[in-house]
């Protein structure tokens, strides 16, 4: 069994879910991905998932109530709600980061580290 963490990430827009994939791959990440809140609640039940990484706009629900419906199931699971709205949703509350589509890729993987690094200070090691 691998140590790789697995992150979910959720968009409907299959260029922008492929690109974030790519990038959390050659970070050393396993990625599932899901192009709707209702096949990430499925992937979400059925594996191990480290970190969700959502768009706020998807087809069926919003991130923010795919968030809560997860943190309800998995509260210990950290959510990332990824928007392009100028203004944060007003209904983020669930989301334990908010990064707008306009971070550079290097902050987006900083910002997605320094969560994991926070919610799972003894995954590599034994206490």
């Amino acid at each position: 069994m691998s140590n790789t963490l697995v992150i979910l990430c959720v968009d409907d827009e299959p260029v922008g879910l492929l690109a974030r994939r790519l990038l959390l791959s050659i970070a050393g990440y396993t990625v599932l991905t899901a192009e709707s809140g209702d096949v990430a609640l499925r992937l979400f039940n059925c594996n191990h998932v480290d970190l969700v990484l959502t768009d706020h706009l998807l087809p069926d629900l919003t991130g923010s109530q795919l968030a809560s419906e997860m943190k309800r199931r998995k509260p210990e699971v950290p959510i990332v709600l990824l928007t392009g709205l100028a203004a944060p949703p007003s209904e983020f509350a669930y989301a334990d980061l908010l990064i707008t589509k306009g971070t550079t890729p290097p902050e987006f993987l900083a910002a997605i580290a320094n969560l994991l690094a926070k919610e799972q200070p003894t995954r590599s090691g034994t206490a």
